[in-house]
């Protein structure tokens, strides 16, 4: 649990305060430190955040001396500073804190005497001190004129690491005694004595991350993504239980961090009602005897209820529409196919019942229909639907047979799903029409009845307009379900059902599920605490009820200002760079810069998540308890459908959040033709306020420039500035658009990972965007560099900055992955695997060239450039 936030009760006071320099009386004071409240001397973090806050940066080495108990370590990991490292030379409080912050294990704990420090020069950007100086001090005798041995004390413990001194040609001080009294001076701006901020130069810090990822010993010309993060690979091998590693993860892994703390806060108190919901529903998660206890039971009595289930016991032959409608209706499993309420690509400014293509378990079709490729796959899936099975009641005698039948239908299902990179032209897979005529394309499904029962309590008829992406998918699928059995159907829906509830089920349905996993992304038994589970599930619940906490406790409102400017300089250099294109007619390079000034950016967080009745209205109508998490997810499915039904008479809400604050991601819609940042991604290494620009350009600019890319990608080009899909091209700049793509596509269909090719049209949006993102962050940074002048170069790096840009660049995606998650990744992901979005862009860069000085020929330049924006 997080330690308690009330301070504890005053010390015990030592009979003469020169014992206050003994580290016997500290490892008496704190003999029950680990179950004792935090005791802060002065104040704790909260009295001194304001002066504090405006001299750190997110990417500060932090070294807090003679941490004793406090929190102040921890509220600095939570206030956005996460690499922290605490001594004190009482080894007893140093392992109660261990003890106390286990769930941090970025948070670092050493014993160690201030005056001996035992860290290499450098190894810190900022010291903080609160009441060290004092137990320092306490043997001399009159501590208004302090002694020369009380001064080298204090300049031993800054220069031992290493660190630049607030001197006298910084503070303008005279003396000795001043240069203490300011120091302290700088937290409690008074005379407290004893609190002390010194802080290093951050380049320093800087330089030392971008090092420790090189590989010196390989050439940029030869192979930039092994040059840039072949130190980060070796450093970083895959964590148990995790088949990828990278940047995202550990920012996603910190913020989950920050978000438990919150939640197992004893003070919390929000006066939100959805906030409090946020955190009965965490609770419920971690209720594992709670679980344990109730084990299959929940799911067995939701399965009888709907009808049976032919594996476990009798179940109603002739309901079929009613099993489909509790499957697919109430409990939103996507059986077939899946349907939702979302903007009219043709008419973006209203919402409109959409159909899709759905209902395999797998992560692609091509896992069903190479057999002998993925024989091991489909064997440990038939193994792991037979486990489930037989946990929920089945017969041994009959379990696998059915539960092949059911496979065997999946892979029927596979041979009619169309591959995802045949479905990248959206003008020619959409297809609108009404009920009635979905009825007579795909009769065995009354539609009607169903879509009636889904966005109850709206009243629909035969002319309510459907979008349908694959007419004919939707064709052979009413087809496969008119030849089949009715007990595989009945198998395949209520199996369906199963796949999207056993998360809230006892331990054996989750031990079931990693012996699938560790076949098909090759990861070993997890070893994911259940409290990160817990915080994974409620974002997905309460995300944005999620999102409030995490935005009030971590987001500083500067980095949106920054973060809107950044993206306004990008917007500039993508739009000049549209004016040089000779590919281009002047009639769609208008209209092209027309749509990118009309590109609408969001930056960290939606604004009505911080007024508690406008977040409180978004959930009301979710009940959660703290008793029963399996109950709390069936409440919210079916919360989820009412939702759907309340959007399709209302205009799409263009503020509305497709991503919640704290995740690490960012997208582009092209329907509201809007680019999405949030908070959780405006972090290090992909932003920091204090970075040099070419890495800020290089980290989040390029990310900012890739979303912007997207709304002029294989599939953004094809919506207008409004967000409506038409065509606004001219026939030759079309014709030229695809020739310059078609480079492209053939460009990285070249490319292998462990002897498979990539598939170039399947990756095709993600690697314009990644292309003219890098293009317009680098333009965006010269123009920078004209307006400011040239900016200090990173210390020992041995790169220009022009070059620290293009490094900054290829270390964000520094990754690791399993063999079987890499090929998960070719057949699933539109983005090409994190080597190659570097090498194939980078190769198609004439500045990367020409600053790393790639000749014509070497690895890095073969020669033909594929450029498009």
């Amino acid at each position: 649990m997080a330690s308690p936030r009330a301070s504890a009760p005053p010390p015990e006071i030592p009979e003469q305060n020169c014992w206050y320099r003994e580290v016997q009386y500290w490892d008496q004071r704190y003999r029950n430190a680990a179950d004792s409240a935090p005791y802060e001397w002065f104040g704790d973090f909260s009295s001194f955040r304001a002066l504090l806050e405006p001299e750190l940066r997110p990417e500060d080495r932090i070294l807090v001396l003679g941490c004793g108990n406090s929190a102040l370590s921890y509220e600095l990991f939570l206030g956005g500073f996460p690499d922290v490292t605490s001594v004190d030379y009482s080894s007893v409080v140093v392992a109660a804190m261990r003890a106390r912050y286990a769930h941090v294990p970025k948070l670092r704990w050493e014993t160690m005497d201030v005056r001996t420090l035992d860290f290499p020069s450098g190894s810190f950007d900022v010291v903080l001190e609160k009441g060290t100086l004092d137990a320092l001090l306490a043997g001399e005798r009159d501590p208004w004129a302090v002694s020369s041995e009380g001064v080298h004390t204090v300049d031993q413990v800054l220069s031992e690491v290493g660190f630049q001194k607030r001197t006298r040609d910084l503070l303008g001080l005279h003396t000795r005694l001043e240069l203490v009294l300011a120091a302290v001076s700088l937290l409690l701006g008074a005379l407290l004595l004893g609190c002390f901020v010194a802080l290093g130069v951050q380049y320093h810090r800087v330089a030392g991350k971008i090092l420790e990822s090189l590989d010196r010993g390989v050439s940029p010309c030869e192979d930039f993504y092994q040059f840039s993060c072949g130190g980060w690979i070796q450093r970083n091998p895959l964590p148990d239980g995790r088949s990828r590693w990278n940047t995202f993860n550990s920012l996603w892994d910190q913020n989950q961090a920050i978000l438990k703390h919150l939640l197992e806060n004893n003070t919390f108190n929000s006066s939100s009602e959805a906030e409090r919901k946020t955190q009965r529903f965490y609770l419920s998660c971690l209720q594992v005897e709670r679980i344990e206890e109730l084990g299959a039971q929940p799911l067995r009595d939701l399965i009888d209820k709907i009808g049976g289930w032919n594996i476990t016991g009798p179940w109603d032959q002739s309901n079929f529409m009613e099993v489909l409608k509790a499957v697919a209706g109430t409990y939103r499993a996507t059986p077939f196919f899946t349907v939702y309420v979302s903007a009219d690509s043709k008419s973006s400014n209203s919402n409109v019942i959409q159909v899709d293509q759905s209902g395999l378990f797998l992560p692609s079709r091509d896992y069903y229909l190479n057999r002998t490729a993925n024989e091991k796959v489909l064997t440990a899936y038939l193994d792991y639907m037979e486990e489930l099975g037989m946990l929920l009641g089945g017969q041994p005698a009959s379990t696998r047979e059915q539960m092949r039948q059911v496979l065997e239908l999946e892979i029927q299902l596979a041979n009619i799903t169309v591959p995802q990179d045949q479905r990248r032209d959206e003008e020619k897979i959409y297809h609108k029409m009404s009920i009635a005529e979905l009825q007579v394309l795909a009769p065995s499904v009354d539609w009607l009845e169903f879509l009636s029962f889904l966005l109850s309590p709206l009243e629909l008829g035969d002319s309510e307009p459907v979008v349908v992406y694959g007419t004919d998918y939707l064709q052979q699928v009413s087809e496969l379900i008119n030849h089949t059995e009715p007990s595989v159907l009945n198998n395949y829906l209520i199996w369906n059902l199963v796949q999207k509830t056993t998360s809230s089920l006892d331990h054996r349905f989750e031990s079931a599920q990693e012996k699938l996993l560790e076949t098909l992304y090759g990861t070993k038994k997890s070893c994911t605490p259940r409290w990160q589970t817990c915080i994974s599930n409620t974002d997905d619940a309460l995300g944005f009820a999620l999102g409030s906490l995490f935005v009030k406790a971590t987001f500083d409102r500067q980095s949106k200002e920054i973060a809107e400017g950044m993206i306004s300089e990008i917007r500039t250099a993508f739009e000049d760079a549209l004016g040089q294109l000779v590919w281009m007619d002047e009639k769609t390079r208008q209209a092209a810069k027309e749509k990118a000034d009309a590109i609408y950016d969001m930056i960290g967080f939606p604004d009505f998540i911080l007024e508690p009745k406008e977040l409180d209205d978004v959930y009301d109508g979710y009940e959660v308890s703290e008793d029963s998490f399996f109950q709390n997810m069936l409440n919210l499915y079916n919360f989820s459908a009412k939702v759907m039904a309340d959007q399709l008479r209302k205009p799409p809400n263009r503020d509305q959040w497709s991503m919640t604050p704290q995740t690490v991601n960012a997208y582009y819609l092209p329907t509201k033709n809007e680019i999405v940042f949030p908070a959780g991604i405006l972090q290090a290494p992909f932003y920091t306020r204090n970075h040099p620009k070419a890495l800020n350009f290089g980290g989040i600019g390029v990310v900012m420039g890739h979303e912007l890319t997207h709304a002029f990608d294989d599939q953004g080009r094809e919506y207008d500035k409004e967000g409506n899909l038409r065509p606004w091209w001219q026939n030759e700049s079309l014709a030229a658009f695809r020739n310059h793509t078609a480079c492209m596509e053939e460009q990285y269909s070249q490319y292998q990972v462990n002897g498979e090719r990539l598939n170039g049209r399947q990756t095709l949006g993600e690697n314009i965007a990644d292309n003219g993102g890098l293009k317009a962050a680098y333009n965006a940074y010269k123009a920078w560099l004209r307006k400011h002048g040239e900016e200090q170069q990173l210390p020992a790096v041995g790169l220009t900055n022009h070059q620290l840009f293009f490094v900054g660049f290829a270390q964000v995606w520094c990754s690791v992955r399993t063999p079987e998650s890499s090929h998960e990744g070719l057949v699933t992901d539109p983005h090409s695997p994190a080597r190659f979005r570097v090498l194939g862009t980078l190769s198609n860069s004439r500045d990367f060239l020409r600053h790393f000085g790639c000749p014509v020929g070497s690895p890095m330049n073969p020669g033909q450039l594929c450029e498009v924006w």
